[in-house]
């Protein structure tokens, strides 16, 4: 017995807006702990903060080019390679902002929180523009029981 599936809809990410959400979002929350902390703590707390946006905006970024977004794939491909590229970018990032904290011994705390806190901006950004595709061609939520 033959199935009539229709094929799966290929589509590529919007490769410009990815980019920015892996650039722009840490960078820019780097940026602002620099300030922040730099004025209300210490510039080793500011700088330890910009260090952190510069971390998961450069892993952020070579993971967008690894997964290269502009190539069209069906929705099924996108969502294996975004665990692929959370994976990729959690363990990256994690393993350099532990060569920094060996590098440069910061404050314990104000590396994990200024890291959390860039990481988890660009993850929002990103998951957004990653979904965004799939609900404008309209991807159900669940599959369909084939009959047997």
């Amino acid at each position: 017995m033959t199935s009539t599936r229709p094929a799966p809809l290929a589509f590529p990410l919007p490769t410009g807006p990815l980019l920015a959400a892996s650039i722009i979002g840490p960078l820019g929350t780097g940026v602002l702990w620099l300030v922040i902390g730099g004025l209300v703590f210490s510039l080793s707390s500011g700088l330890t903060g910009l260090g952190s946006g510069v971390i998961v905006a450069v892993v952020g970024l070579g993971c967008d080019l690894l997964v290269r977004p502009w190539k069209s794939r069906p929705a099924t491909s996108w969502m294996n390679l975004w665990i692929l590229h959370s994976a990729l970018r959690v363990t990256g990032s994690i393993g350099l902002v532990i060569l920094l904290y060996f590098a440069t011994s910061p404050d314990p705390a104000t590396l994990l929180f200024s890291y959390l806190l860039c990481f988890l901006v660009g993850l929002a950004w990103q998951t957004t523009v990653w979904i965004g595709p799939m609900r404008k061609a309209g991807i159900p939520a669940t599959r369909e029981q084939e009959p047997e």
